[in-house]
């Protein structure tokens, strides 16, 4: 066994404690990362995956938290045949019942007092990718249409001198222009698997340049360390390190591959990840949860732990960069086993 799978079995083992099927943010990026490391051979975790969602299905009752589970994987294991279709069922009842913002952009927790009145970037991850993956599975290109929409317009609405910010707020009619770098992550993400399951119903060019305008944001922000600290453009703020494998896991996607970027910040990136790993398989350094606010200090002071979404990246992180590992030799370098 290599130093690489005996970590991913590390990470994965232990992001497999967190008892998810409440659904909250992040939670679909620790159920999408063990289902990347179990389809790159590194560690089984499908099994797991398929438990929680049918526990989710027959014991949690319906709620508008439905609509932060995990909707792609829900629609992988539906298109499978190894979930029942009323999971997907579910999931798609949970996203119409949701009260519309602006235009076609919906308000994910119309229930909770802090979210009733505004979108968060991340549900560039939570959301768009489940619509176009219902879209492929289905044939229906509306659905891919609607993913890609909703993808472009949240990004409008919170685009700020300097990126994109975390918050937008209906109620103030603007964003709070924090540029937030896990933001920037997970809206990496989001778009390129967006990308890569819409493509071929509905043309999703105008993702593309998203995209590459992120990761060159990325790559003009990194701290010398290999991370990036709180708020992109900040250097005096502490270091985020759930950013590292979000970055990896953006830039070695296969939407991504076409997209012209430095070598230098991926190699970075890769050392610090790999360095942000304990022997327990817990990513170190991830801010715990950041909510919405207009004061600045939320963002520039925070604590730290172990969470689902720091977990879910570092699996992605893990899987793509063994995936990738004959192709990306500076980027596998620094993990024993790999590149060269």
């Amino acid at each position: 066994m290599t130093e690489m799978t005996e970590m991913a079995a590390r990470v994965a083992g232990r992001t497999s404690r967190w008892p998810l099927a409440c659904w909250y943010w992040g939670d679909a990026i620790a159920v999408d990362g063990l289902l990347a490391v179990d389809d790159a051979g590194l560690a089984p975790a499908r099994g797991h995956v398929l438990a929680l969602l049918q526990r989710w299905l027959e014991f949690t009752p319906v709620a508008f938290s439905d609509v932060l589970a995990p909707g792609a994987a829900i629609v992988r294991l539906v298109g499978e045949g190894a979930l029942s279709e009323l999971a997907l069922e579910r999931f798609l009842d949970a996203v119409d019942r949701l009260p519309l913002l602006v235009d076609d952009v919906p308000v994910l927790e119309p229930h909770l007092a802090r979210y009733r009145f505004g979108v968060c970037i991340d549900a560039v991850y939570h959301l768009p990718p489940a619509l176009a993956a219902a879209g492929r599975l289905r044939r229906d290109p509306a659905l891919a249409e609607r993913a890609v929409l909703i993808s472009r317009r949240v990004l409008d609405l919170l685009r700020c001198p300097g990126g994109w910010a975390q918050w937008f707020d209906v109620t103030r009619g603007r964003n709070n222009s924090v540029v937030w770098s896990r933001g920037v992550g997970w809206a990496l993400l989001g778009i390129l698997d967006t990308v890569g399951l819409a493509d071929g119903l509905v043309d999703p060019g105008p993702l593309n340049a998203l995209a590459e305008e992120m990761l060159e944001l990325l790559d003009a922000t990194q701290d010398r360390s290999g991370h990036w600290t709180a708020v992109l453009g900040r250097p005096d703020l502490p270091l985020e390190m759930s950013v590292a494998p979000f970055y990896l896991a953006g830039a070695l996607h296969p939407q991504a591959r076409a997209i012209p970027r430095g070598r230098d910040a991926l190699g970075r990136a890769t050392r610090a990840f790999w360095d942000s790993l304990d022997a327990d398989g817990v990513l170190q350094g991830v801010s715990a949860d950041v909510l919405p606010d207009w004061d600045p200090v939320s963002y520039e002071t925070f604590t730290v732990e172990p969470s689902p979404w720091g977990q879910g990246a570092a699996l992605r992180a893990l899987a793509a960069l063994s995936l990738a590992a004959e192709g990306q030799p500076l980027a596998t370098s620094a993990i024993p086993g790999l590149g060269s």
